[in-house]
């Protein structure tokens, strides 16, 4: 009976008794960031305490080997505890910056730094703000003139016939870095080669045949007109045929900024200060390097500060301090300048790569984080930058609706650019648990206790605790309903529930302001089926493994009277704590005991 009971309640029976949860929050997202008694406060604390360390003995062995080098600025900054940016901060000064003659000597959150590809980011989303869906779809050979020509074309001496396809190139398939075009629109040295490293000579090194500079075009560096540009790179073969697979490509942006210029009648410049930079109040973010004395001042200036390759800005000619990319950050996951159901579509994946843990979007570099302790999957969501002497991360992670930011600087490039990889790693693995375990506590706080109907006739309650949940692999902090009684029958017949976030308060098509649903499961979570060691049918395979990641196929399986048996809906109070809960399909209101 209570096996039928079961079945009946929660989903369809399977043949594995393990599967993973729904993409997104187990909890409702943290509010307190900051306070003495915060979880995420301690982290932070202890993460900086890691740098000092390091920073001050520098010990062999250490990870964090040759940040010494490396000027560096890093913040956490959340939606609902806007104390979190200005305190929630890490900030060190090599000794190139210390020293230096132009510029700042001591970085702290209004330091100015190069973003490197960053600006993508900003590129990509000053496009859905001034860009409609039909322009976004538009064939560039539509919108570039010259294009088109470059359509069917045999690459000079090869005899290979290849397809650049620019009739099916469009700006949506560049943002989305699924486009196949030529990675680099021109030759980064003087030896007409890219990305081979200086001193590179590629006839004596690698038995090239030599090649004039004329063949290359009208451009051969970014200091070069526009239409220049287009015809030195229309003619490139491309990676990928479009919408094959992801490949990364900075001319794919130098093009897309093309692109959203003539599409708007406005030059990109322009266009970044008046749709993102001045509604967001980031007044220390610049197309270009900062030109005003009192913005150089503030600056983290190095050999290659001065930006002036404007056709290259929305590729990685940004800049930008951590308190103003918190400013970004926020305004991204509190959708307050694009709409809320477009910011939700925009920030989904558009491919896998090879990765099981790394997909891509537009242009997100979407990272998942397996947490060690339950296997649950959190999407990161990030764009990174990293060129020359330049680098960084704005990353957020919308489970909690928070994210950090990361700013370096160094002419020891090889430093740099190993060293970011490894604060940001830092960072998100101290980060992201407490995040977790702080959404975890609030959710005890606010929503754990007894209900009961106010209409003493009716015999229906529920209990909600922390550590209550009887599934197997279930998070010790799992909030669980381990006691529900319905006019007087006891529906869980000593079974429990995990309860896990589904529309947050305040959305407007979900429940409404005051309100929060939640979906309750039985499922415990893995990463995958190979990580679950699902082999009751003697097999672990893609197939099998599919009852892993069920709850996503059987959720709201069951109905009665039009309400599915999972769904529970909380009244709560302007601080998030839960007054009266309403089991969907009992159609009773029961109140939260003192």
């Amino acid at each position: 009976m209570h096996l039928l009971r079961r079945s009946i309640l929660l989903s369809p029976a399977v043949f594995f008794t393990i599967s993973a949860d729904n993409v997104g929050p187990t909890y409702p997202a943290p509010t307190d960031l900051t306070s003495d008694d915060s979880l995420v406060r301690k982290a932070w604390d202890e993460l900086s305490s890691s740098f000092d360390t390091y920073l001050e003995k520098k010990p062999n062995g250490s990870p964090l080997a040759g940040t010494e080098h490396v000027t560096f600025s890093s913040g956490l900054f959340s939606l609902h505890d806007p104390a979190a940016a200005p305190q929630l901060q890490y900030h060190y000064t090599a000794p190139e910056i210390a020293n230096s003659t132009n510029g700042t000597n001591h970085v702290d959150g209004d330091s100015i730094y190069g973003m490197a590809s960053v600006s993508k980011l900003f590129t990509v989303f000053t496009g859905l703000l001034e860009l409609t869906d039909a322009q976004w779809n538009t064939p560039l050979s539509d919108i570039i003139p010259g294009l088109a020509e470059y359509a069917n074309q045999t690459l000079e001496g090869s005899g290979l016939a290849y397809d650049t396809r620019w009739n099916e190139v469009t700006p949506w398939a560049l943002a989305n870095q699924m486009a196949g075009v030529a990675r680099q629109g021109l030759p980064a040295t003087d030896t007409l080669i890219s990305g081979f490293g200086p001193g590179v000579d590629p006839v004596a090194d690698l038995g090239l045949p030599p090649v004039p500079l004329s063949s290359l075009g009208p451009c051969i560096d970014l200091t070069c007109t526009e239409g220049d540009y287009v015809e030195s790179v229309s003619g490139q073969p491309p990676i990928f045929l479009p919408w094959t697979s992801p490949a990364y490509a900075n001319n794919g942006f130098i093009l897309l900024g093309i692109a959203i210029s003539k599409l708007t009648g406005k030059p990109i410049s322009k266009i970044y200060p008046e749709a993102v930079f001045e509604p967001l109040g980031m007044s220390s973010t610049f197309a270009g390097s900062p030109k005003k004395d009192a913005d150089i001042a503030k600056s983290v200036v190095l050999p290659y500060f001065n930006n002036t390759y404007e056709l290259a800005w929305p590729s990685g000619g940004l800049y930008s301090t951590i308190n103003d990319f918190a400013k970004f950050g926020t305004a991204l996951l509190n959708s307050t300048l694009l709409p809320a159901d477009l910011t939700r579509k925009w920030m989904k994946p558009s491919s896998h790569t090879a990765s099981l843990t790394y997909a891509v979007g537009a242009p997100w570099e979407i990272m998942r984080y397996i947490h060690p302790d339950t296997g649950k999957v959190t999407d990161i969501y990030t764009k990174s930058g990293d060129s020359g002497m330049y680098g960084g991360y704005l990353v957020l992670i919308p489970e909690y609706n928070a994210g950090f930011s990361l700013l370096d600087g160094s002419s020891n490039l090889t430093a740099r650019s190993t060293v970011q990889y490894v604060i940001a790693d830092y960072v998100a693995n101290a980060m992201v648990p407490a995040l977790e375990a702080q959404a975890a506590a609030e959710a005890k706080r606010k929503y754990a206790g007894t209900y009961v109907s106010e209409d003493p006739k009716l015999n229906s309650s529920l209990t909600i605790a922390i550590n209550g949940a009887t599934i197997p692999g279930t998070p010790a902090n799992a909030l669980s309903i381990t006691r529900w009684v319905s006019n007087g029958t006891d529906v869980l017949a000593g079974l429990s529930l995990r309860l896990l976030q589904s529309i947050p308060s305040g959305s407007a098509e979900g429940v409404g302001s005051g309100k929060v649903a939640f979906q309750a499961t039985d499922n415990p979570q893995f990463a995958s089926y190979t990580a679950s060691g699902a082999d009751s049918l003697g097999v672990i395979g893609p197939f099998t493994g599919q009852q892993t990641n069920y709850d996503w196929l059987v959720i709201d399986a069951t109905h009665y009277g039009g309400y599915g048996f999972n769904l529970f809906v909380f009244d709560v109070d302007t601080d998030g704590r839960a007054l009266r809960v309403r089991p969907a399909v009992t159609r009773a209101t029961l109140k939260r005991e003192a």
